[in-house]
């Protein structure tokens, strides 16, 4: 779509160059984060994710076959694997959303990162949160849930990260150290919640050991310093893996040092990990020529993108209860796989569908507060 797989054939300091320029348009064109982008609000679309540029992908952890899928037209909900789709609610329609969260504590409430602002959606709605001055405008394009603390949550931000300890109804910057980074990932790690990860546009991989109090660089060894995501091994939680515009790097001592884990990667831009909770050594990695699989903890990878029409892959989650089962956001649509990676299809709409789709016009987002 960017012509990002050709990437590969520049030099390391060209890719660095093109990523640091294309990086926001990514994450935020893709997903049409420009309010003008995207169809015209009077033009019939069904509800789901169907060839749309999808960048956030979220499963239930306690009900089989619930997801999310968060895109530049707004955020769906499926309760049957894909199979039928729903549209969260109406404040949300329209609106790009670049982050999703499941409150483990209660797996029906979900918190949305979108170009405009952070969207609690319940049961019984969508409810946008305060927002600090100085976080209104900023894209929200990560959320992470403190596990011990349903309470405490985290946003990353194009100029930081925010820290709430009050479900979202106030948040302060969390940024010393990281004022000002963009910032595309963040990762908890499970075994200690106060110690946290970022990964940035420009400014490599950052830690926090005191809960976002303070934070410091830690990416030795990274041959960039755009990272466009971070993975954690929960069996290990010092082993972590790093996606970047020069390939994947791992690190086993808690981000200290970062080494190289790229061979078999036919493109070394990767836009997505996923780690495999009940065999942490299965890898699979996303990137600009479709899903790599790893099935010794990065040593090595193979091509696993059979069906996968869309090679563009910006999303991957992995089916906690069903770790066969994995769902891969692509800038075509969203598609599922049920047989570790070996072959995918794309979810399309039911014939169904189809047939109950009306001509109504997408409502514009509304802001409850």
């Amino acid at each position: 779509m960017f012509g990002l797989d050709r990437s590969r054939r520049r030099g390391p300091r060209r890719r660095a160059r093109l990523a640091r320029v294309l990086l926001p348009g990514i994450l935020a064109a893709a997903v049409g984060l420009a309010e003008a982008g995207g169809p015209p609000r009077a033009k019939r679309r069904p509800a789901g994710p169907y060839g749309r540029a999808v960048m956030a992908v979220a499963v239930d952890p306690t009900s089989p076959g619930t997801l999310y899928a968060g895109t530049g037209g707004g955020g769906f909900k499926s309760t049957d694997g894909g199979a039928s789709w729903a549209a969260l609610d109406v404040a949300l329609a329209g609106t790009s959303v670049g982050a999703l969260a499941i409150d483990r504590a209660s797996p029906s409430t979900i918190w949305v990162g979108t170009g405009a602002g952070i969207f609690k959606q319940t049961p019984t709605g969508a409810t946008r949160m305060p927002l600090k001055t100085e976080m209104g405008g900023l894209f929200v394009g990560a959320l992470a849930l403190d596990p011990s603390s349903p309470a405490t949550l985290y946003a990353g931000t194009g100029g930081g990260v925010f820290k709430s300890t009050d479900a979202g109804a106030s948040w302060s910057e969390s940024g010393k150290g990281l004022t000002n980074q963009f910032v595309t990932t963040l990762v908890i790690d499970p075994s200690a919640p106060r110690t946290l990860y970022a990964a940035t546009n420009g400014g490599g991989v950052f830690k926090s050991v005191d809960g976002g109090g303070a934070w410091k660089p830690s990416s030795e060894g990274l041959k960039s310093a755009i990272v466009l995501g971070l993975a954690i091994d929960p069996a290990s939680s010092g082993t972590l893996y790093a996606q970047t515009v020069d390939g994947v790097f791992k690190t086993t001592d808690g981000a200290k040092s970062w080494a190289p884990a790229s061979r078999g990667l036919a493109s070394r831009f990767t836009l997505a990990l996923a780690v495999d909770p009940g065999s942490p050594t299965t890898l699979y990695a996303g990137t600009a020529a479709g899903v790599f699989k790893s099935g010794n903890g990065g040593d090595s990878w193979a091509p696993a993108s059979a069906g996968l029409t869309s090679q563009f892959v910006t999303a991957l989650v992995i089916d906690p209860m069903s770790p066969s089962t994995l769902y891969a956001g692509t800038d075509g649509g969203l598609f599922k796989s049920t047989t570790g990676g070996s072959t995918w299809v794309e979810l399309k709409r039911s014939t169904d569908e189809r047939r109950a789709s009306t001509a109504e016009p997408i409502a514009p987002p509304k802001d409850p507060s």
